[in-house]
Parts: C-alpha cells; structure tokens; sequence
C-alpha cells in the first residue's frame, strides 16, 4: 500500500541513495520505500514490499472463500469492500514491484474508493434499509471522484500530501466508528468485541509502523539486513491486513445476525475466524 520516501528533492523525504536501475527504469512515482531497490530480482523493485502485499488480496478473497456459503445474504456493500481490497492488494503489488507513477495510481486510487466503500457501510449498518438515501453514496462517490483526480493529476509534494490528506478524512472516521461500535457491545457479544479491537489495535500498530519507516530510514538502514525484515513490508503490509480482515469480517457477522436476521455464528475454520 501506498505511503513512503520521496525519491526526489521535491518530495517529503530522500534516502540519499540512488536506486539502481532494473527493469522498469528509472522511478517515476512520488514514492520510494526504504527498502532498496533491485535488491533480489532485475524484474522486481520492492521484492518484500511488492510480495507482502498479497497479504492484502488475502485480506479480501478470504472473507468470500471461507464463508461462500452466506453469498446468497452477501450485499452490494460487502462485496465492493472485499473486492476493492482485492485491487488495493493487487495494486500495491504492481506500484512496490515496478515504482512507476501509473501503477502507483493502481495502488492509491483504489485505496481512496476502498476507504469510501467502508465509511458507506459503517454508516449504514445498523438498519437494513439505507438510512441516509441516496445523497451519503451520492457524496461519497463524488468525494472518492474528486480524490481520484486530485491524487492522479498532481506531482511531487501536492502529489503526496493530497493522496494521504484525502484518504486520511475518511479513514479516521472509519475507525472512530468501529471504535465507538465495539466499545458499545455487551457482555454478551464478547467474542465480537474481542476480534473487532484486536483488528482496531492492529490498524492503529500499523499506523506506528509505517511512521517509523517513513521518518526514520536513514537509521533503519543502519540495521544489518534491514531489507530482508523492513517495516513496510512485514509490519505496515501485515498488520493493515490483518485489521481489514478482521474489522471487515467482524462487521459483516453482526449485520448478518443482528440487522438482516441470518443465522450465523463466529467459529475458526482452521484458526481462521
């Protein structure tokens, strides 16, 4: 996923190293991770940071695969949700993989549209007709429209701050309502209310992580093999996963049970919940 270390004077931060060249040339996005580039593949920039990030499609296929049975009670919402994570993962495979601005694009846009998917279904979940009509995913679309072009059409500093400014209005939001959901639960529903604040913790641990490595490379990169363990990857890439998953699963069980009716229930299948 998208956030990072400028590769340019014009950008946020500099490594202060040249990237060596591979396959896809010289870097054209407006973001440069810490990990060097080319390290392990001519083909690949990022190798960890482009392959942890099916850790994202895992994110949103597994919600659809371990539970096809309740697709005929999947609703529009849910599906556009996981199916967006899908292309964010896939995204962010491309954009670490090659650093190229238009596969950056593949990772951040879809990011923007993703956030408003959520925030829709946050804010809707409680009735099962829509509560807001038309006008919220009417606002919302145009919101994730105007993202969109603000996030595509720019370069350099506007570039980086637009993108992380307009997606950062709807994730807060986000997770002040999963926060103030599960915080709301009863005793009863402790279970619910365990896996929806592990996956709240675990965003909020990601968040941490990708601030380090953004703000500290230059002593990151200090660490022998930094590279092969970086914080990007194996914290940024895996935690944000992991508090999709569950914050996105657990929200779905409840407007299963507890809105629409449907008879279903939290277990682990293969200690996958």
């Amino acid at each position: 996923m998208a956030a990072a270390i400028a590769t340019d004077t014009s950008s946020p931060n500099v490594t202060g190293a040249a990237a060596p060249a591979g396959y896809w040339g010289s870097v054209t996005s407006t973001i440069d991770w810490c990990e060097s580039n080319y390290t392990l593949s001519f083909y690949i920039a990022e190798f960890f940071n482009s392959t942890t990030s099916f850790y994202l499609v895992a994110a949103g296929l597994l919600p659809l695969l371990l539970h096809r049975d309740l697709w005929p009670m999947l609703e529009w919402r849910y599906l556009l949700a996981f199916v967006s994570v899908i292309v964010v993962g896939l995204g962010s495979v491309a954009f670490h993989g090659t650093l190229q601005f238009r596969h950056q694009m593949w990772d951040e846009v879809p990011m923007l549209w993703t956030v408003s998917f959520i925030l829709y279904s946050l804010l809707e979940h409680h009735t099962k007709a829509p509560r807001y009509g038309v006008p919220l995913p009417m606002a919302l679309g145009l919101y994730a429209a105007f993202a969109t072009f603000a996030t595509s059409q720019q370069g350099g500093n506007a570039q980086w701050f637009s993108f992380h400014t307009l997606f950062a209005a709807l994730e807060f939001p986000s997770l002040f309502l999963v926060y103030r959901f599960f915080s709301g639960l009863d005793e009863s529903e402790e279970a619910l209310r365990c896996m929806l604040r592990r996956g709240f913790r675990a965003w909020g641990a990601a968040v941490a992580v990708w601030l380090t490595d953004l703000n500290a490379c230059s002593m990151l990169r200090l660490v022998p093999g930094y590279d092969f363990w970086n914080l990007h990857a194996f914290g940024w890439h895996a935690l944000t996963a992991f508090g999709l998953y569950t914050m996105m699963l657990g929200m779905w069980f409840h407007r299963l049970k507890c809105v629409l009716g449907v008879d279903v229930q939290l277990v682990r299948q293969r200690g996958i919940p």
